[in-house]
């Protein structure tokens, strides 16, 4: 409990920092966006799993693919921040810029995953791969999650801030003229966007989830939430202040199931509740 409310005080503290006087921006804009990325993320990691370490007083010796993996995780997510995938894909502008939008996503994700491949190769691979285990998956508790979520992203989409930001659809639109049939690029688009958190998901709840247990088994929840916490820096506070709860919630989850197919499951529901709670929000204030 204390180093529970000590990181939750923590994260709390970056947030203020980051919200108050933009944090992460002055460190992407100050050094670059590479480090400026993994300096936050280092700090929202490593912090909480140095108190962790310190409170369990434990005389064993920290093993050294656990401190290479409390490195490596803050840099994989700052290297997929950071990529440069604009492309040229065609000689009209319009179609250019969709192209380049629908694939954002997805090479960010290929990427990742064959990183994560390499760590698991190294550390994991006796195991199955992050947490792509449907052995203790049920659907019917997460389906009753977003039920519950439902009535607040209806609230959310109500606030400037929200709507400001979502839908992320409006990032391809217009869609170029010859765009038809309309639906189909539109779905082309959030199946790209949900592509990104499948990549998330194989990430924090597979990689600092399942494949950290083995070092540190429960002790990996919290750290995971502070890191997911500073990765929606820069989305309204509200969002991010609720991704550090929904972290531990997600964490929890991962932890007993060692499975990632209820998270991805919970957070491709929220982010397409999201995109129409943002769609109908901004039909209404028309």
């Amino acid at each position: 409990k204390p180093v529970l409310l000590f990181c939750t005080l923590f994260i709390a503290g970056l947030i203020y920092l980051n919200y108050q006087y933009g944090l992460e921006h002055r460190l992407v804009n100050q050094i670059n966006a590479f480090l400026g990325h993994f300096l936050v993320y280092l700090a929202a990691f490593a912090i909480p799993h140095f108190v962790l370490l310190i409170k369990r007083r434990s005389q064993e010796t920290v093993s050294p693919a656990f401190l290479i993996g409390l490195v490596a995780a803050p840099i994989i997510f700052a290297f997929k921040v950071s990529m440069d995938t604009n492309i040229t894909i065609s000689a009209n502008e319009h179609w250019n810029q969709y192209w380049n939008t629908i694939i954002y996503w997805p090479m960010r994700m290929i990427t990742m995953v064959a990183i994560l491949g390499g760590c698991w190769f190294i550390f994991n691979r006796k195991d199955n791969f992050y947490g792509l285990s449907a052995k203790k998956f049920s659907y019917t508790p997460y389906v009753l999650m977003l039920l519950i979520m439902l009535p607040l992203i209806a609230a959310a989409s109500t606030q400037p801030d929200f709507l400001a930001t979502y839908p992320k659809m409006k990032e391809i639109i217009p869609l170029p003229g010859e765009a038809t049939p309309n639906w189909f690029y539109r779905l082309l688009f959030q199946l790209s966007y949900g592509s990104d958190f499948f990549s998330v998901e194989i990430l924090f709840r597979g990689f600092l989830i399942v494949g950290f247990i083995k070092w540190v088994g429960k002790d990996a929840i919290v750290p995971m939430a502070c890191f997911y916490c500073t990765i929606h820096f820069g989305k309204p506070l509200g969002e991010c202040i609720s991704s550090y709860f929904g972290g531990l919630l997600l964490g929890i989850v991962a932890f007993n199931t060692r499975s990632i197919y209820g998270g991805l499951l919970v957070h491709l529901g929220i982010a397409w509740l999201m995109e129409l709670g943002g769609h109908l929000g901004n039909i209404l204030q028309r």
